[in-house]
């Protein structure tokens, strides 16, 4: 209400100095009435209400402020209450406003009512000391002692009073002159206008330029009527209509009523008569006054913008970490193939034992899942340990070889001296013992590949965490800038600017406690190609040295068929 009061005080005020500059080249160009109607230029600016832009603005469905940061301990919510503090006497009364408010209405009521008990005042004491004598239509008319010059008031009784001496002063032609000007008041709405404009006038009291612009009203609206008047007369009218002008000049106004007695304007009325103009130029000036209400009023008015505020939609969910690819299955240990039994030569000594199996190849490390936004980076699983070597043979305790020796169920034998059913099982289980082998592959070209991608992923995943947290630092600064620009709505609501921003720089402090490129390298180290590479190499040895010992048994099992 305060910004529409102030915006069209301002903009009525331009309006007004617009009217008083231009009114009198358009009276020389279209007339007098034209000039009259320019007044409601600034009259419409009055009834002009305030253009509101209504705009949408999203806000946070829970914790406005903090969308991406969870806080470590419990605390209360961005825009909760805040314990207000008791307003005083000043505050509690509107402050400054309400009493600027109050002075302006008091003193405007003051002046209007002051005024209207004038009117009347004056209004009682024309009719008590006169007396009707005629009607014209639904106007009165009285002569009274009370007037010096014709006179119109009243809206609602409406009434014309003339001098007592009207007859004698005035004679038939100017009688009638006279009269049709006050009717032309009375027809044409002038005496409603001059309330509206008093009204006006006592709303902007402290507005000097308001005082001038409602004398140049008058006026004008006295020199339209002139101009109704002659435009309706003969020609040799406007010397006797100029007379009777003359002859009211007594100087004497009434308030809220249109008369023919304003002195200090005669010479101006009179040399406005001079001016004539056209129907064509009338109706002309009547549109280019219609073009420039159209013009002025959208760009004068009073604008405000309504903002509204729309829950925002719910922030995206951070994706589940997807499941780490599964290893390659490790490849079960092939059996040991049969050793020689334990022969003590004659020196006692005896062969070395079995070769070890090979070591199972180390399954790649599984990439990191990704983050959700904010949150510090679980640490990686370290990688899996080599597989310890298993015996060729692991999984048979009823046979082992020794050297020349071989034991088959807890019974050791010398190679030659083995039967034929115990020579086709030790052939059996190296046949068996060598397909295990077969099975066991080592690809190391997709080993690296998983690795390589591994990698990849961990790449794209501290590009992403530093996206996110330069997003965070945005909406954190955003949100800085909105609580500025509202701090005085929140405090009027109770709330503190400042504990709310207090909240949003911890919040802050935390985002830049995270250290993007520390999570990276932890990432990084926990997939060590190096490692990875020396476990596989490590299997490969195992897996041909395992094959060595199966044709070294082979072969002492050939010799024994030789024997």
């Amino acid at each position: 209400m305060t910004s529409w009061l102030l915006g069209t005080l301002i903009a009525t005020s331009l309006l007004v100095a617009l009217v008083l500059l231009i009114r009198e080249p358009v009276r020389q160009r279209f007339g007098s009435r034209v000039a009259y109607g320019l007044w409601l230029i600034p009259a419409a600016r009055l009834l002009m209400p305030t253009l509101t832009q209504t705009i949408e603005r999203q806000v946070p469905a829970s914790v406005p402020v903090q969308p991406l940061i969870r806080p470590v301990v419990d605390e209360p919510l961005l825009l909760t209450s805040v314990a207000p503090s008791t307003p005083g006497l000043f505050e509690q009364v509107g402050g400054w406003p309400t009493i600027f408010l109050t002075v302006w209405l008091g003193v405007a009521a003051g002046l209007f009512f002051s005024r209207i008990a004038a009117f009347f005042r004056d209004r009682r004491v024309i009719l008590a000391n006169g007396h009707e004598v005629g009607r014209i239509g639904s106007i009165r008319l009285v002569q009274s002692s009370d007037v010096k010059s014709p006179i119109a008031f009243g809206i609602i009784d409406r009434v014309i009073a003339v001098p007592a001496n009207f007859e004698r002063l005035y004679d038939e032609r100017e009688r009638a002159l006279a009269l049709d000007h006050e009717l032309a008041h009375h027809r044409s709405g002038d005496l409603v206008a001059n309330i509206f404009a008093f009204v006006l006038l006592c709303l902007q009291w402290f507005n000097p330029l308001a005082w001038v612009a409602h004398a140049a009203f008058r006026f004008d609206q006295e020199a339209a009527c002139d101009a109704r008047v002659l435009d309706k007369a003969v020609a040799r009218d406007r010397a006797e209509y100029g007379r009777a002008i003359a002859k009211a000049a007594s100087g004497r106004a009434l308030l809220f009523a249109s008369t023919l007695d304003r002195k200090h304007t005669l010479h101006r009325r009179l040399k406005s008569m001079l001016n004539t103009a056209t129907a064509g130029k009338r109706t002309t000036g009547k549109f280019l006054i219609l073009a420039t209400v159209a013009v002025a009023l959208p760009l004068t008015a009073t604008r405000a913008v309504d903002y509204i505020d729309v829950p925002a939609p719910p922030a995206p969910v951070a994706p589940e970490a997807p499941a780490a690819p599964p290893a390659p299955g490790t490849p079960a240990p092939p059996l040991a193939p049969l050793a020689p039994a334990a022969l003590t030569d004659q020196q006692g000594s005896s062969d070395s034992l079995a070769p070890m199996a090979p070591t199972a190849p180390t399954a790649p490390m599984a990439p990191n899942a990704p983050m959700a936004p904010m949150a510090p980076m679980p640490p990686m699983p370290p990688a899996p340990a080599p597989a310890p070597p298993a015996p060729p043979y692991a999984g048979h305790s009823n046979f082992n070889v020794n050297g020349d020796h071989v034991t088959i169920n807890g019974r050791t034998k010398h190679w030659k001296d083995l039967t034929p059913a115990e020579k086709a099982y030790v052939r059996g289980e190296l046949a068996r013992a060598r397909q295990e082998l077969k099975n066991t592959k080592i690809n190391r070209a997709e080993i690296d590949r998983e690795v390589r991608e591994a990698l990849a992923e961990a790449q794209a995943e501290h590009v992403d965490m530093a996206r996110e947290l330069a997003e965070a630092k945005v909406e954190i600064a955003n949100a800085m800038r909105e609580i500025d620009a509202n701090s005085a709505d929140l405090r009027r609501a109770g709330q503190n600017p400042e504990a709310l921003k207090a909240q949003i720089r911890a919040s802050l402090a935390q985002v830049q406690a995270i250290d993007v490129d520390k999570i990276r390298r932890e990432a990084l180290a926990s997939v060590d190609p190096a490692k990875i590479s020396a476990s596989v190499a490590q299997a490969e040895a195992q897996v041909a040295r395992a094959q060595a010992e199966i044709e070294r048994l082979q072969d002492k099992l050939d010799d024994a068929d030789d024997e």
